[in-house]
């Protein structure tokens, strides 16, 4: 059996990322039957989803779905001012119609989200959280979501962001959404950015993924463009919030850190895999992305001697005869020589 590339194993790191194709199929059937629910009863006009489901960039487990629900024309006058518990009411009436058809829905259980009804079904590990909305009324991609908390509609340019994060991705040949779930997997396995949100990730990633590139060199591109991009405003694809608005100095500070640490373990990896040196940079990479990116084949006696006759030493400690890895091997004189 041929030993695995560094192309290989980042094939495989992608399949792992999957969410499960039963879970993702049962999701799709479960938001199109509370479609069919809600626009029977005349609540909605229609929906669609939104997050990182929606554009698929979420990595496994399927935890929680948005849906939007676009509420009829008719409903405006009733619930779409501000100040007269419209949200609330939209929310009511989502709730006993789903209750009708799925009699063992449970509503805002885990949480109590102000723009969304969260819903848990009997026969689904994750939960739908349910956002009523209205069409803007000139005809445009923005909506107006449900906030019950402020009693109030507010602004969403949530299908631009869809519908940007589509093109991109067909810009690059498909391969942008695999790339940014990739990213979010580093996220989760660095404690450094465990107060950094995914939709920061997907942002950091869209600023500067514009064409179909090779998954490490992609990581690579990310990282090094990350660990500066934090110290300054972080804009969500769409052009319009500034992610970073309410980091602290701190923060900024503990963000590029790890992007410059992983940036330089990358780079590593990249001149290492480009010098043939595939085990040790599938190796850098499983130390930065986690046990769901494959293990590398174990070293034999042989080649870590090959490596350290005036190769150089791996970040993870692997001797190679590359010279390009993060610590030159200079071994000293032998006893006796003049």
């Amino acid at each position: 059996m041929a030993p695995r590339t560094v192309a290989r194993a980042f094939d495989e790191f992608d399949e792992n990322l999957n969410l499960d194709p039963q879970e993702r199929r049962k999701a799709q059937t479960r938001h199109q039957e509370i479609t069919d629910c809600l626009t029977d009863a005349g609540i909605a006009a229609s929906t669609f989803l939104q997050g990182s489901f929606a554009r698929k960039t979420m990595r496994k487990p399927l935890k929680d779905v948005d849906m939007v629900i676009l509420l009829a024309e008719v409903h405006r006058p009733a619930w779409g001012g501000d100040g007269v518990g419209g949200p609330a009411a939209a929310m009511s009436a989502i709730q006993i119609a789903v209750t009708a058809r799925f009699p063992g829905a449970r509503f805002d259980g885990e949480d109590t989200p102000a723009h969304a009804l969260q819903v848990s079904f009997p026969d689904c590990t994750f939960t739908f959280d349910l956002v009523p909305a209205f069409a803007d009324p000139d005809g445009g991609e923005d909506i107006f979501i449900a906030d019950r908390e402020q009693d109030q509609w507010e602004w969403s340019n949530t299908r631009t962001l869809n519908r940007v994060i589509s093109q991109r991705n067909q810009a690059t040949l498909g391969v942008f959404v695999h790339q940014v779930r990739m990213g979010k997997e580093y996220k989760a396995n660095e404690p450094l950015l465990d107060e950094l949100c995914g939709l920061a990730v997907e942002s950091l990633t869209y600023a500067v993924i514009f064409k179909k590139m090779p998954h490490d060199r992609a990581l690579l591109a990310l990282f090094a463009h990350a660990a500066t991009a934090v110290l300054g405003k972080v804009l969500d694809p769409t052009g319009v919030d500034d992610l970073a608005a309410e980091w602290t100095p701190a923060q900024r500070a503990t963000y590029s850190q790890a992007f410059n640490r992983a940036a330089a373990r990358a780079r590593e990896a990249v001149a290492l895999a480009a010098d043939g040196e595939h085990a040790a940079a599938i190796d850098i990479w499983h130390s930065l992305l986690g046990e769901s990116f494959p293990e590398p084949a174990a070293q034999t006696s042989s080649q870590a001697l090959a490596g350290l006759v005036g190769g150089s030493i791996t970040s993870t400690g692997r001797a190679v005869t590359s010279q390009r890895a993060a610590q030159p091997n200079r071994p000293g004189r032998s006893w006796g020589s003049r």
